[in-house]
């Protein structure tokens, strides 16, 4: 008798509509919020006030890097082109990447203030999150990474990495 994984029971059990347009909704939603951050940040901003009083094993290291341009608009570009790239579905996979990298760095520069009530956190929601959308290639449900993988005659390791 053959024995079932974990994916093929869950995938028995899900509404598959629904779950889909959840998923959606979900992309759309951090999108919109990392989109939205970004571009308030794009006027003047740094993150000086924040790496100053960073916290943590790598405290020193983040704080080393506060007053610094390149780190300030890496910040804000990295919020802007992550949230437009979940909106539109495009590179989803890359984007989600970047995005968890940027929510444990997040993580990790407040480590004292984010561990304050147990180790997980918005930042710890966000990146598992992020992870999902990696492992899942939500970006062919209403976005662009389908569109484009499905116009691709010959489909190469790194498409399938970029679109899904």
């Amino acid at each position: 008798m053959q024995t079932k994984t974990m994916l093929q029971g869950f995938c028995q059990v899900t509404n598959h509509s629904w779950f889909g347009i959840l998923l959606f909704l979900l992309r759309i939603s951090l999108g919109f919020m990392f989109l939205y951050s970004g571009i308030a940040k794009l006027d003047d901003w740094s993150a000086a006030f924040y790496l100053v009083d960073a916290t943590g094993p790598f405290a020193e290291w983040f704080q080393s890097l506060a007053n610094n341009a390149l780190i300030d608009s890496l910040n804000v570009w990295g919020q802007v082109l992550i949230g437009a790239c979940l909106i539109l579905g495009i590179v989803v996979r890359p984007a989600s990447f970047f995005g968890a990298i940027l929510m444990a760095l997040y993580y990790l520069a407040q480590f004292d203030q984010n561990t304050a009530h147990g180790f997980v956190d918005q930042h710890v929601i966000m990146a598992l999150i992020f992870v999902m959308f990696m492992a899942g290639g939500v970006g062919h449900i209403l976005g662009l990474d389908g569109l484009v993988s499905g116009n691709i005659r010959k489909k190469k390791w790194f498409t399938k990495i970029l679109f899904g």
